[in-house]
């Protein structure tokens, strides 16, 4: 007998046990009442969790749906806000807004480095490009640094290479906003002179005297101050209002206005 026969009759008896035990284990569940009543109770608890698992998986999509619908409506909220018309500010073309704000998820954060950066979801594909300001409802976040087509790399705000112009609210004094590499709760303002009035507490927002950020969004509020070492400027430290320790999404600020603007100080 060849090699192959024997292979064959070998596997023609497992499949006879199959069928046999197949066999043995309907008429056991048919003609014995405590075995039938097992199977359909195991058979029940295989179906029921499988109904949860697809009910669970159901939810999250149902809550993904959610969140992406909450993070529009916010955004469509914010453009709003910073779109608002001000007393003082050039009133837009009709149907034109100063700022677009663009909705993206983050997928890469951190706070360790000194020079911290983000990743979020949106790209070149998505009119996202160098240099736009990144903001959260809370607080300003970061500047786009480099864009693919898909992805974004932002310079967090806890970088010590960023430079943000700041002004404390309801004052017309300007300074820059620094990060010195340590704590992740602690911003440095610089370039407040000495005679400036203010307060702990008091608000420091965006000046407005970029195209990369509007005037009035939230920077973080006065901790503590001092005046600097040359005695014509305070050395201010600054909490920042957005917990960089809990970041989820953020909001991309393109100015529509830019090119004009960057056209025109060119020109000068």
């Amino acid at each position: 007998m060849s090699y192959q026969q024997t292979g064959f009759k070998g596997f023609a008896h497992i499949i006879t046990f199959l069928v046999c035990e197949l066999l043995a284990f309907i008429l056991i569940i048919n003609f014995n009442q405590t075995q039938r009543d097992i199977f359909l109770h195991s058979s029940s608890l295989f179906s029921g969790n499988l109904l949860k698992t697809s009910a669970q998986v159901k939810d999250y999509l149902s809550l993904q749906q959610s969140n992406d619908e909450l993070l529009a409506e916010n955004a469509r909220l914010l453009n709003e806000i910073i779109n608002m018309p001000r007393s003082e500010a050039p009133v837009p073309d009709a149907g034109q807004i100063a700022y677009s704000v663009i909705p993206a998820r983050i997928i890469n954060n951190n706070i360790t480095s000194v020079r911290n950066l983000i990743t979020i979801d949106k790209g070149s594909r998505d009119s996202i490009a160098t240099s736009l300001g990144v903001t959260t409802p809370d607080g300003i976040v970061g500047i786009v640094r480099t864009v693919n087509h898909q992805f974004s790399s932002v310079i967090s705000l806890l970088n010590i290479e960023i430079r943000i112009s700041a002004s404390i609210e309801n004052e017309n004094y300007f300074g820059t906003i620094t990060w010195d590499g340590k704590s992740y709760k602690s911003l440095s303002l610089s370039g407040i002179p000495i005679h400036a009035n203010f307060e702990i507490g008091d608000k420091v927002v965006t000046n407005g005297y970029s195209t990369i950020f509007p005037e009035g969004l939230l920077i973080g509020t006065i901790a503590s101050f001092d005046v600097g070492k040359d005695g014509a400027f305070f050395e201010i430290e600054v909490t920042p209002s957005t917990d960089f320790a809990n970041l989820d999404h953020v909001y991309v600020l393109k100015d529509n206005f830019a090119a004009d603007i960057i056209s025109l100080n060119q020109d000068e």
